[in-house]
């Protein structure tokens, strides 16, 4: 009888962590969201338009994982933005939410203006990462 409840036990935790374990990681849709020139400075503005698809659980704080610099305890999921030949633009190691995915952005010096850019969204739990399709910059 005791090793019922115990299997009985392990089968419920099993069924509970399956939607954890299952959480859905879909290719972020990229799309220009504006741009200013500040000076020298090319400002890009970029935003993941199916933001709302992602599980807060991926932008976690997780102390637990390598630290982004100096700060210790950043997000699960970290953003990259590269340019059209792979070349890494920016990064973000600290979203806090979804929502966040809306509001991206670069910088880069106004005469290295890429002509396309994409990201990648990196689960550093699960060890997934997805690419974004590519946005033209005007």
């Amino acid at each position: 009888m005791r090793l019922k409840r115990i299997v009985l036990a392990v089968a419920l935790l099993a069924g509970f962590a399956t939607p954890v374990l299952a959480q859905s990681f879909p290719r972020p849709v990229l799309q220009f969201n504006g741009q200013l020139v500040f000076g020298p400075t090319l400002i890009v503005g970029l935003k993941v338009v199916n933001w709302s698809d992602y599980s807060p659980a991926l932008f976690a704080d997780s102390p637990k994982l390598p630290p982004c610099g100096l700060t210790p305890s950043v997000s699960r999921t970290w953003v990259d933005i590269y340019n059209a030949r792979g070349q890494r633009l920016y990064g973000f190691c600290d979203l806090a939410e979804p929502a966040n995915l809306s509001q991206l952005f670069f910088s880069v010096p106004v005469t290295q203006r890429p002509r396309a850019v994409y990201i990648t969204l990196i689960d550093r739990l699960r060890r997934r990462i997805v690419v974004s399709n590519r946005v033209a910059i005007p």
